[in-house]
């Protein structure tokens, strides 16, 4: 009986132990996670509060820098307002120094200036031209634009090479027809208009 009774103590006795151990392991395991956690947390927070604070800082230091910028762009629009203007006007006028339509060209002049309406019999078509000698515009492109109501029918490219007078000439057939409201325009590479005459054509009686 004796040996019996000290063998259940000693089963006893260190499975007791080995609970403690075990305990105490776990205890300090878990101590070791809530840290990491804890700091985990703390990083956030700080990164949050950094952000937040850098953000601010940064929209209170453009809203200082847009205020002068917004006057200088206010300044630049009243000095620009009245510019284009008069600017156009000055320059189509030194631009352009000859403008007509004739119904013939001999060497490389207009013959004479077509009388406007045009009178045309029924079924009888006829060329054209429209003579336009320019200034100052070397190295320039301009295009006459040939245009039946709002169609564009004919278009012509014209490179200029010197700052003399520069003489240019297009063509079109027209004829008389349900439609004869005619403009011949002369446009640059932009597309700005820089000067346009319109014709009509009437049925020759």
């Amino acid at each position: 009986m004796e040996d019996i009774k000290n063998l259940i103590i000693k089963v006893k006795y260190p499975s007791y132990e080995n609970k403690i151990s075990k305990n105490i392991h776990s205890s300090h395991n878990i101590t070791k996670w809530n840290i990491k956690r804890l700091l985990l947390a703390f990083t956030v927070s700080v990164s949050l509060i950094a952000l937040v604070l850098f953000f601010t800082m940064r929209s209170s230091s453009l809203e200082l820098e847009i205020k002068p910028s917004d006057a200088v762009t206010e300044t630049v629009k009243t000095e620009v307002k009245d510019a284009p203007l008069v600017k156009s006007k000055i320059e189509n006028k030194n631009i352009i120094t000859r403008a007509l339509l004739t119904l013939a060209i001999k060497n490389n002049e207009p013959v004479t200036e077509l009388n406007l309406p045009l009178m045309l019999p029924a079924n009888k078509s006829v060329p054209i031209y429209y003579f336009v000698e320019v200034a100052d515009m070397k190295d320039r492109v301009i295009f006459h634009e040939w245009w039946l109501g709002n169609k564009l029918i004919n278009r012509k490219k014209i490179t200029i090479s010197n700052n003399d007078k520069w003489r240019t000439v297009s063509h079109q057939l027209v004829a008389f027809a349900a439609k004869n409201n005619w403009t011949v325009k002369v446009v640059d590479e932009n597309g700005q208009l820089i000067i346009e005459k319109r014709f009509d054509i009437i049925e020759q009686q």
